[in-house]
């Protein structure tokens, strides 16, 4: 990783500007860029990352940590995930969020989930709103908190988790992947399967 920050004097020249290379990334992922290949995205993600740019970060430590048109680098993904959360990035908050939830690459801490947790559902990212709800109704990393557990539950409906949006007993009996997950948190000592899938 110190080899890539140290390059980035390099690579100024080639970039005008980062946000247009970053959406010209996400083209290519997306497959709206035909004519070019992933690692013509992740060269992209790269100089605009070196550039501060949030959300590039955040893409670079998806490449790396699923090998998307780049060797797979487990530590050099968390790495760029930090970088991107430290610039307020809500999914790499999330992913660290989670990240600390089961302790993959990074200490377990239900505490320090908690706080990744925070400033990403105060940007709107519903599954962090729908995970920390889960947090304050079982007590888990946060004091146990029903209203607040309600108040988040709420948050992560009106925002896109539709499967948030109904009461705790409505949860209990549904099966999808938050219910489930809600289910095995209570189950396994408050860790599931949504946690885990959410984690790149």
């Amino acid at each position: 990783m110190k080899n890539e920050f140290d390059e980035a004097r390099g690579d100024e020249g080639l970039l005008s500007n980062p946000e247009a290379d970053y959406q010209m990334g996400m083209n290519i992922i997306s497959g709206l860029e035909a004519d070019k290949d992933l690692p013509e995205a992740v060269i992209l993600f790269r100089g605009a990352a070196l550039h501060g740019h949030p959300g590039a970060q955040y893409e670079l430590g998806v490449s790396y940590c699923s090998g998307r048109g780049i060797k797979q680098d487990s530590e050099a993904a968390l790495q760029w995930f930090v970088c991107s959360a430290k610039n307020g990035n809500p999914k790499a908050l999330h992913n660290l969020g989670v990240r600390h939830s089961i302790g993959k690459g990074v200490v377990k801490d239900a505490i320090q989930a908690a706080g990744f947790f925070l400033p990403a559902t105060v940007q709107g990212h519903a599954l962090a709103q729908f995970k920390l709800a889960v947090m304050y109704k079982l007590g888990w990393g946060v004091q146990q908190k029903d209203e607040e557990a309600e108040k988040w539950f709420a948050l992560a409906g009106e925002t896109g988790a539709n499967e948030a949006k109904c009461s705790l007993v409505e949860l209990e009996n549904q099966e999808n992947d938050r219910a489930r997950w809600f289910k095995e948190a209570m189950i396994h000592g408050y860790i599931g399967n949504e946690f885990y899938i959410e984690a790149v």
